[in-house]
């Protein structure tokens, strides 16, 4: 027993602990999904669609006469955060607002899949709060359309989902520093790790920095950058890892 305890011990010491949960994929309709992903600091969602369709889904919502209910839509204008407010058409939350960062969008034969994060709690009192607890449900209403986000018509209904799936991850753990950062970003690689191709998006989902970088080569010079948040994705041969950036 004392020698497993110390195995695990030198391995999260090294590796880094992580506990997540997820939903797993929610399917909505024929062609289109949501899923979410829980860590213990940020959530990430994953939703897929056809590439001509828009996709509305509310979290935590029994319907929508229901009010400040927390609504993520994609269309043809992009990733917008809204909210319930009793009528047919969600507000935006406004310009200020937009706290989910979109790190991927892509299509295939038809298909979109668009990849954002967001902090586990905004505190705006419009977004659901997640929690890492497992087996939380999280109830979840839907519409979709074609080209941009409007009336939904017959295509809307409800999915039962839960934060469930728990897991404990040993992986390499990147830090960057200093966050917030001025001028320049550094890229503290671990150990066990040394390659990795590292993509920087803005809040709006735009690249403004790409390259593959290893243990002698990490640092990033950041003056040029707009004041904001920015999402970071950093991809090994083995797994990777998204880190959130405040550029001051």
């Amino acid at each position: 027993m004392k020698k497993i305890t110390l195995i695990l011990s030198l391995l999260i010491s090294a590796y880094g602990f992580a506990q997540n949960v997820s939903t797993g994929v929610v399917t909505l309709a024929s062609g289109y999904s949501v899923q979410f992903d829980v860590n213990s600091t940020e959530v990430t969602m994953t939703m897929i669609l056809p590439t001509s369709a828009w996709l509305a889904v509310a979290l935590d919502a029994t319907g929508m006469a229901s009010t400040n209910k927390d609504v993520v839509v994609y269309d043809s204008s992009g990733l917008q955060d809204r909210f319930l407010n009793g009528q047919t058409t969600p507000p935006s939350d406004g310009a200020s607002n937009q706290d989910w960062t979109q790190s991927s969008n892509t299509e295939s034969n038809g298909v979109r899949t668009v990849i954002a994060s967001r902090d586990l709690n905004t505190g705006d009192a419009k977004d659901y709060v997640f929690t890492t607890t497992n087996n939380t449900a999280l109830g979840l209403l839907w519409a979709t359309g074609n080209g941009a986000f409007g009336y939904h018509g017959a295509n809307k209904g409800s999915a039962a989902s839960t934060l469930g799936s728990e897991t404990i991850a040993l992986i390499p753990e990147f830090n960057i520093y200093p966050n917030p950062v001025t001028n320049e970003l550094s890229v503290q690689f671990p150990a066990a790790v040394t390659q990795a191709t590292i993509s920087v998006y803005s809040v709006l989902g735009t690249l403004v920095y790409s390259s593959t970088m290893d243990q002698w080569n990490s640092k990033i010079n950041t003056s040029d950058w707009n004041t904001g948040v920015y999402l970071m994705n950093i991809n090994t041969a083995d797994f990777s890892q998204t880190k959130r950036i405040i550029k001051q």
